[in-house]
């Protein structure tokens, strides 16, 4: 993005987010694993994401943590 975010799409991440209760630590750590697996993580730091940088997903931002 223009403001320098990452922006994260496509339909089994925006499904598998849909399903996340973020309330529940257990459940963001779950979110958090199914990235990795999925490459999510290694996609955004070969385009340059740091921790700390912005990452867009839908409607939500959230920071990248290495």
């Amino acid at each position: 993005e223009s403001d320098g975010a990452f922006v994260i799409s496509g339909d089994s991440i925006e499904r598998l987010f849909k399903m996340t209760d973020f309330s529940r630590d257990e459940s963001v750590q779950r979110f958090a694993r199914q990235m990795r697996g999925m490459g999510i993580d290694d996609a955004l730091r070969e385009r340059g994401a740091k921790d700390g940088d912005t990452v867009k997903l839908l409607e939500y931002e959230f920071e990248f943590v290495e």
